[in-house]
């Protein structure tokens, strides 16, 4: 036993970052396909003839599918393991956005990205599994925060890039590249990632999720508080996200390249938060995941106060600064509130418990944008919708405050 310990022990050593590797491969490939949509918004917009609030329901449609997957996507994962999880949603999140290039109206475009919430539903949670699996309690924070970068990076890429794509060939083959990356990222998965040890088991030996685990996870009180304060944070991050090139191009007076360009300074931001509060719960907050949580969350509230100066007038200096501190905070966040919620639980339903909690703290992604706009074309500008924001941060940072982090056994 003690040689198998060994090797074991050898094994994860050398694979783990392969698996990293792997895992910000395929979380980046998803997400380039979910975060399409706010860079080619203004296009879609005029071919469509969408109002703001339009556009944010055309968010939440994604949103929505992708909620509705959770917890099913949670039970998968746990059931069937990592890597078939990882093949078949990377693989799907591709083909069905490939739908959107047929989109011809609001409710045909909602319809495809309502489905294409089924095909990259199990993210994050199958990619943070798969790192729980192969990483120690000691190097989750940081190996998580490394992975989230992916995210950021999609953004990047998306932000820089669709709007290029879109006025050279159009904004539904925006969609078809995206789309194909996906399906090829599959093929990645498929041949070069394996199962951890501890899932290298038969179908009939692997565990099954049970009533009894799902009443565990559902009346966790940590995983309830983490779940609603992170409705905030969702707010925040996906309204950010998908008006700020809208709001830079309308009340800013920027060209849409260019306000693609800070929404790629705000993904950068995202990026350096997510290495950042990693880091700090590893190395200086002692394993802690609440407190990088809690930093997140104050300077986002500030930074939502701040961005009311910003004008027509403003340099271009300004806008970067403002903007690159919000995506540090408001998209930064990532990742912390999942290996929280995974340690408030057994190990055996740590896909459950964060699909459950991606379940709840949608209710952010799917409502936080359609409000945003709604306040948006209502009022005729953008500073009550921004102290919306601000509102958002307040209840998140609340609710945070009120979990009793407990280290995991």
């Amino acid at each position: 036993m003690a040689g198998r310990s060994k090797t074991v022990s050898g094994e994860a050593s050398r694979y783990r970052w392969t698996v990293l590797g792997i895992a910000w491969l395929s979380y980046l490939a998803v997400y380039m396909v979910r975060v399409s949509v706010p860079p080619l918004s203004p296009f879609i917009v005029g071919e469509l003839s969408l109002s703001k609030t339009e556009v944010g329901l055309l968010v939440s449609s994604g949103a929505i599918g992708y909620a509705v997957f959770q917890l099913p996507a949670g039970w998968l994962i746990d059931r069937f393991g990592v890597k078939r999880m990882l093949v078949v949603s990377c693989f799907a999140a591709g083909a069905i956005i490939c739908g959107m290039y047929f989109a011809s109206s609001l409710p045909i475009a909602s319809v495809v990205l309502f489905l294409g919430g089924f095909g990259y539903g199990c993210f994050p949670a199958v990619a943070t599994k798969a790192l729980l699996l192969w990483f120690p309690l000691t190097e989750r924070g940081t190996a998580v925060g490394l992975q989230q970068t992916s995210i950021n990076a999609a953004g990047i890429i998306t932000a820089v890039s669709l709007p290029i794509l879109a006025e050279m060939l159009g904004w539904r083959f925006g969609f078809i590249g995206v789309g194909v990356f996906s399906m090829i990222v599959a093929l990645v998965v498929y041949v070069f990632y394996r199962e951890a040890p501890a899932e290298r088991v038969g179908p009939s030996a692997r565990r099954k999720s049970s009533l009894a685990d799902l009443r565990e996870v559902v009346f966790n009180r940590n995983i309830l508080l983490v779940s609603a304060s992170c409705i905030g944070f969702m707010a925040v991050d996906y309204c950010l996200t998908t008006y700020l090139v809208i709001y830079l191009t309308e009340s800013v007076g920027l060209a849409v390249a260019l306000a693609g360009v800070f929404l790629a300074l705000t993904n950068i931001g995202g990026l350096m938060g997510k290495l950042f509060f990693g880091v700090m719960s590893d190395r200086f907050f002692g394993g802690s995941r609440k407190k990088p949580l809690l930093l997140a969350g104050f300077v986002m509230l500030t930074i939502s106060v701040a961005v009311q100066v910003v004008s027509p007038t403003s340099p271009w200096w300004l806008i970067s600064l403002v903007f690159g501190v919000f995506g540090f905070s408001a998209i930064g966040w990532g990742g912390m509130n999942l290996i929280l919620v995974s340690e408030s639980t057994r190990k055996e339903n740590s896909g459950l418990a964060m699909g459950f909690s991606l379940m709840i703290l949608l209710i952010g992604n799917i409502a936080g944008p359609p409000i945003f706009g709604y306040i948006v074309d209502v009022t005729g500008n953008y500073s009550l919708a921004w102290w919306f924001l601000t509102a958002c941060s307040v209840v998140a940072v609340a609710l945070m405050s009120l979990v009793r982090e407990r280290k995991e056994e």
